[in-house]
């Protein structure tokens, strides 16, 4: 596993260097005089071990290489100024955590298709908290974690890093495709191979960023169509919109799931009606919708909850929904239970109690899936067997407020 050392500020290096200077001093000062022979044996070992370590032996590990069970705990610490990436995986029945990725207002974290490197769209200030804007991405290796490129853009970034989906690296991992709000909609080309910014892509009013193949992607747009944009590496575009698949009335949580290897979306609403597309540079095929609960579960105020609700696992062909009985318009609280059903016929499979209340679920798209689960009252990561529901292990201590799960896709 990887020592956090790496990661830490400068601020809390020279921290731990006076620390491991003090002990050092210390443990000198105990052996070197006999009244302190009997003190010196209450020492811990451990202690002793630490306080005689020369900083100078310390060494920087790599993490394992990126598998389907690495994952990314974004924490924006109830929208601070910095935030935290939490770098960890779930091999073998267990939590890892590898290292921290520092960032800056609520971050859009983004893993390649390759598991090659993870980025990060930042925005920072030069007065901290006010001051000259500052909108830039960070490629990081996923091994050792440091910045293997550092690309300036304008700044333009949608500061809703809460929302996963108003940035994403396309399905080559060529270019990154950023949201902008203001002054107008449009959608930022950044491109990764040649590390620089290409320009603002005007689009209409329309959210999220869904990428395909061949350099296209859709948006959600106002009237309830998608928006398919084609692109070239100069940042022209053909756009078109597709049929309207859902009423203004049938609200659509604002983090759905969706796949870029396979194009697969899966949106719920607040009120458990699952809509389903196949997106690819051919257009949208849009998939059966369904309920997820019965009459009787809504008269009971059964409701999808939490910021991050709904995962897949697609070879398994499951939708995996957070849930619990709520009042209305709670929707972003937390749930208890995920409710599991059949994507194809909508058929209810089983219902997972977490015995935790529970803020954002993902799940790896390995034979043997884990359910992750992150609760950001208890700043703890859970997992759990995704098929039979068994807790697996949990990790407390991931920050202020552990949010966004971030998986890979294959």
């Amino acid at each position: 596993m990887i020592t956090l050392y790496n990661q830490l500020t400068k601020g809390q290096q020279r921290f731990n260097a006076r620390l491991a200077s003090s002990l050092a001093i210390a443990a000198l000062l105990v052996t070197a005089q006999p009244a302190f022979a009997e003190a010196e044996k209450a020492v811990p070992k451990q202690l002793a071990t630490v306080g005689t370590v020369k900083i100078d032996n310390l060494t920087i590990n790599k993490a394992p290489p990126s598998d389907i069970k690495r994952f990314y705990v974004v924490d924006p610490g109830h929208f601070n100024m910095t935030s935290q990436t939490f770098v960890m995986d779930a091999n073998n029945n267990k939590l890892q955590l590898h290292g921290i990725i520092d960032g800056g207002k609520l971050p859009h974290v983004m893993a390649s298709s390759t598991g090659k490197f993870v980025g990060v769209a930042n925005t920072t200030y030069d007065r901290i908290a006010s001051g000259k804007r500052d909108d830039y991405v960070v490629l990081h290796d996923s091994q050792t974690l440091e910045p293997v490129a550092d690309i300036n853009i304008p700044e333009i970034r949608f500061l809703t890093g809460l929302i996963e989906r108003l940035a994403a690296v396309s399905t080559d991992d060529k270019h990154m495709l950023i949201q902008q709000f203001s002054p107008s909609s449009g959608v930022g080309l950044v491109d990764l191979e040649k590390k620089k910014f290409v320009k603002v892509m005007d689009v209409p009013d329309c959210y999220h960023i869904f990428p395909t193949a061949k350099q296209n992607f859709f948006m959600h747009c106002r009237d309830g169509s998608l928006l398919q944009v084609a692109y070239d590496d100069q940042g022209n575009t053909k756009q078109k919109n597709t049929k309207v698949f859902h009423t203004e009335k049938e609200y659509l949580h604002n983090n759905p799931y969706y796949s870029n290897s396979a194009g697969r979306l899966v949106w719920p609403t607040y009120e458990g009606k699952i809509f389903q597309a196949k997106l690819s540079e051919s257009g949208a095929e849009f998939l059966n919708s369904f309920e997820i609960f019965s009459d009787k579960e809504k008269k009971e105020k059964w409701a999808p909850g939490g910021w991050q609700p709904v995962a897949m696992h697609k070879e398994r062909n499951e939708i995996y929904l957070l849930a619990d009985k709520r009042a209305k318009w709670t929707h972003k609280n937390p749930s208890r239970f995920v409710i599991v059903a059949d994507a194809t016929t909508g058929k209810r499979l089983r219902r997972i109690d977490l015995k935790h209340e529970i803020d954002s679920i993902a799940v790896t798209q390995d034979k043997t899936p884990t359910l992750i689960a992150a609760s950001i009252e208890h700043q703890t990561v859970f997992t759990f067997d995704a098929v039979s529901g068994k807790q697996l292990a949990s990790m407390d201590e991931i920050g202020h407020a552990p949010q966004i799960i971030v998986t890979m896709d294959k």
